[in-house]
């Protein structure tokens, strides 16, 4: 009979399958989010999540939203650094999507199949809503430019040197990468029809045809930054050839961080547009359409002083008038509009809460013309003051933007013509509306020259409002209405119009797309000859390479 041996307290079993695995599963579990997902898959996105995720609260073993990962210390990583929660999956959270939990352990199955993961389109549409300006930049003043800008909400501080390309959108141009900076080129082409592409009382229709050349950039240093849009296209006309013309428009912005609380801001920024043949400043017929140039520069400085920020710049612009060609053949000189701008602006505003910022805004301006006197006689140099109080505001990350409203005067230096004065509202907004839907409002005021006898300026005032809505992924609609005034000051001229539109695009691939738009333009105005009203058909191939 064999004696069993008595164990002893301190003795140790050889560990079982069982007991193996429990230490794999407690590292999965207590490791952070990126480890955890190398090991086991990435979680997918949607509202699939069982148990504790589908009612609310956090998965056994997850790390909850906001904590900080694998960085110590408590302080979060910027979105974009390693571990860091990644700008789309943050935009579907706030808007009340919740990530599914992870397996709990590497062997298990998860209940329900994962879906597809599906890219967040509120991401993209203020992406692109903010980082590109209006169609309809003519309408607005081509000296003063708007002082107001709606904060890209889209945009994030990257810290890594190279950006992964986003696996949530596969329709997303990739740019072409140079150095820090991405720059993100499109060309697109299309053909129509344009049943008054004179823009006058007297309609001449004509097959159109439409060249379009973009370019976006967007720099991912850890410090500063760099960013842009240019534009410029031409419309042609074959059967109506003085009709043809050019336009284009853009702005490129660098940031400078001198110091923790110290920043330098330097833009540059351009204006191609036409006269058209029934504006009031061409006294006679025209025989195709002057070209007209606006460019110029700002540069300012910020500091901020706890909750206090307190801006000073300086801006330099220049117009330029194309002389025009009379249909008798004489020349119609207008290098007695040509312009320089100079103005000091001075901002201040107090942060009460992270997203709303009162600010009080003034603007100090002097224009000098090339010629002190006009070929009517008038000397139209001016001086001009434009004091603002607004705020800028964001509501969780869905509502965002700034308005601000005050008052303007100007001065000129002939006593014959008056002071133009008025109220101003400028602003802009972007409100989120659903994960698929984005709306847009904007307001704009500002003062532009004129050569009309005895009218000291035009006092134009805008308002946009577009509405962007994603059918499919690859499928987005479009709706935009804009209406304006121009008030002659001292001539007795009103003119009122609106531009209403509706454009398709549909995403082939990331570097093809097809674009059909139609617009309707009108414009009532108490001149002799001056209203008219257009229909304008438009489809094309879009190409980002």
């Amino acid at each position: 009979m064999v004696q069993e041996r008595p164990r002893s307290g301190n003795s140790r079993r050889r560990p079982g399958p069982a007991g193996a695995a429990l230490p794999l599963v407690i590292l999965l579990l207590a490791a952070p989010p990126a480890l955890a997902q190398t090991a086991s898959g990435p979680a997918p996105l949607g509202g699939g999540a069982s148990g504790a995720a589908s009612s609310g609260a956090a998965p056994s073993g997850a790390a909850p939203f906001g904590a900080t990962g694998a960085f110590g210390g408590g302080a979060s990583p910027a979105f974009g650094a390693p571990g860091a929660q990644d700008p789309a999956t943050f935009a579907l959270r706030g808007a009340g999507f919740r990530a599914q939990a992870a397996p709990a352990s590497a062997g298990s199955r998860p209940r329900t199949p994962p879906r597809r993961r599906s890219r967040p389109p509120t991401t993209a549409l203020v992406r692109q809503i903010t980082q590109v300006p209006p169609e309809d930049l003519r309408l607005r003043p081509t000296v003063q430019f708007p002082v107001s800008g709606l904060p890209d909400i889209g945009l994030v501080p990257i810290l890594l040197r190279r950006r992964p390309v986003d696996p949530l959108d596969p329709y997303s141009p990739l740019g072409i990468r140079v150095g820090g900076v991405t720059l993100y080129p499109a060309l697109q082409q299309g053909i129509g029809y344009d049943t008054n592409p004179d823009r006058a009382s007297l309609r001449r229709a004509s097959l159109a045809l439409r060249t379009d050349g973009e370019l976006r950039l967007q720099s991912d240093w850890s410090s500063h930054q760099l960013s842009g849009e240019l534009r410029g296209g031409y419309s042609e006309y074959p059967d109506n050839k003085a009709a043809n013309r050019p336009d284009g428009d853009g702005a490129v912005r660098l940031r400078l961080d001198v110091a923790r609380d110290t920043r330098v801001d330097v833009e540059g920024r351009y204006l191609v547009t036409t006269q058209r043949a029934g504006s009031p400043d061409l006294s006679a017929a025209v025989r195709d359409r002057p070209v007209v140039a606006a460019y110029g520069g700002t540069v300012g400085a910020t500091q901020t002083f706890n909750r206090l920020q307190v801006t000073v710049a300086g801006l330099v612009d220049r117009q330029t008038f194309e002389d025009a060609e009379l249909t008798n053949g004489t020349i119609l000189r207008q290098s007695d509009r040509n312009a320089n701008q100079y103005g000091l602006r001075l901002r201040t505003g107090y942060e009460i809460r992270p997203g709303f910022t009162p600010f009080v805004d003034v603007l100090l301006d002097t224009r000098v013309h090339d010629f002190a006197v006009d070929f009517n006689g008038y000397r139209r140099d001016s001086d001009g003051i434009t004091a603002r109080g607004g705020t800028t505001f964001e509501v969780s990350r869905l509502v965002t933007g700034e308005i601000s409203g005050g008052y303007l005067k100007r001065t000129y230096a002939d006593t014959r013509l008056r002071d133009l004065s008025g109220p101003v509202v400028d602003g802009a907004l972007l409100w989120a509306v659903t994960p698929l839907t984005a709306v847009r409002l904007g307001a704009a005021t500002g003062v532009t020259e004129t050569v009309v006898l005895g009218a000291s300026g035009i006092l134009t005032r805008s308002a946009l409002a577009e509405v962007t809505h994603d059918l499919r992924r690859n499928l987005r609609l479009t709706l935009s209405g804009t209406v304006y005034s121009n008030t002659y000051q001292g001539a007795n001229i009103k003119e009122e119009g609106y531009i209403a539109g509706v454009k398709l695009d549909y995403r082939l691939n990331r570097w093809l797309g097809i674009r059909a738009s139609y617009a309707h333009e009108m414009l009532r105005s108490n001149a002799v000859g001056s209203s008219y009203h257009s229909d304008t058909y438009l489809v094309g191939v879009r190409v980002n390479p």
